[in-house]
């Protein structure tokens, strides 16, 4: 059997910044599929074309930081960059399949009330804290079988 941690610290940075570039076109795959309507587009505060371009720059510019401050540790990092990596590919995982059904929801209740808050469909939510979850426990049960 083949140990989690016996793949080289290089090994393991080239799976981290993999996962950082599927992170990032998950991302875009979630904001390329939320086109709004015409009619709630215009409610918006900020340009949404702004935001989108804001989000795209300034989350690899996070996740460079975050990286590069396990560059600065003494220590060898295997472990840090399989948790970074984890959670890096398990949110597209847990957002991509429901992006059309959270846009739908959102469209829906803001055309029966414009002005309330909008509250999350409890499938999609189930869905989401399931895929983190289960992310997240396998996770933990792989560092812990880890000598």
């Amino acid at each position: 059997m083949v140990m989690l941690f016996s793949i080289p610290e290089y090994g393991w940075w080239l799976i981290a910044v993999a996962s950082t570039v599927f992170l990032m076109l998950g991302l875009w795959l979630v904001a390329i599929g939320t086109k709004l309507p015409e009619d709630l587009r215009s409610t918006g505060k900020q340009s949404p074309r702004r935001s989108k371009w804001a989000a795209a720059l300034l989350a690899p510019v996070v996740f460079g930081a975050i990286l590069g401050m396990n560059l600065l540790r003494p220590e060898p990092a295997p472990e840090i960059l399989f948790l970074y990596s984890v959670v890096c590919t398990s949110m597209p995982i847990a957002l991509v399949p429901v992006r059309g059904r959270m846009l739908r929801e959102y469209v829906e209740q803001k055309r029966r009330n414009p002005d309330g808050e909008v509250q999350p469909d409890g499938l999609t939510m189930a869905w989401i804290l399931s895929v983190l979850s289960v992310m997240c426990l396998a996770a933990v049960i792989a560092l812990m079988t880890v000598p």
